[in-house]
């Protein structure tokens, strides 16, 4: 990966582990597919990596990880530890965002400005390396900031 950045993995693999899934994209990987796939499945999934950049899961480890994760969610590790420092105020403004609050809106329950709110979110866009706010409510849900 740091030698051809620009090069897309997709991990085809026997092992469904979500440990070594979420390896795999922590290690930079685009796609994580079980080798027993269909053609089209395969085939959709290199398309969509290309022309994207938007990671993929074969669709039997989409279900199979769903299916553990809602029938007991402590036997699923999905805690990603993020290599991100966030300060108190921080999370406490990433929450609001995930409920759905407007930066006004969260400036009056912080008792701070608009302003103060809207560098905090930059901020949390810029540490997570996200896109947007949605990108960034993505990435706190996926790594656990929130729940």
């Amino acid at each position: 990966k740091n030698k051809f950045p620009l090069v897309k993995v997709i991990i085809l693999s026997m092992i469904d582990h979500e440990k070594y899934i979420l390896k795999a994209f922590r290690a930079g990987a685009y796609a994580y597919i079980l080798k027993n796939v269909t053609a089209d499945e395969l085939i959709f999934a290199i398309k969509h990596v290309h022309s994207s950049n938007e990671r993929y899961i074969c669709s039997e480890l989409a279900i199979r990880l769903l299916d553990k994760l809602l029938q007991r969610p402590e036997q699923i590790d999905i805690r990603i530890s993020p290599e991100i420092e966030l300060s108190k105020r921080e999370v406490e403004v990433l929450n609001l965002i995930a409920e759905g609050f407007t930066n006004q809106e969260i400036a009056d329950k912080l008792f701070t400005s608009k302003r103060t709110v809207e560098g905090h979110r930059q901020n949390l866009i810029e540490k997570t390396n996200s896109r947007n706010t949605a990108a960034l409510i993505r990435y706190a849900i996926t790594t656990s900031l929130i729940i």
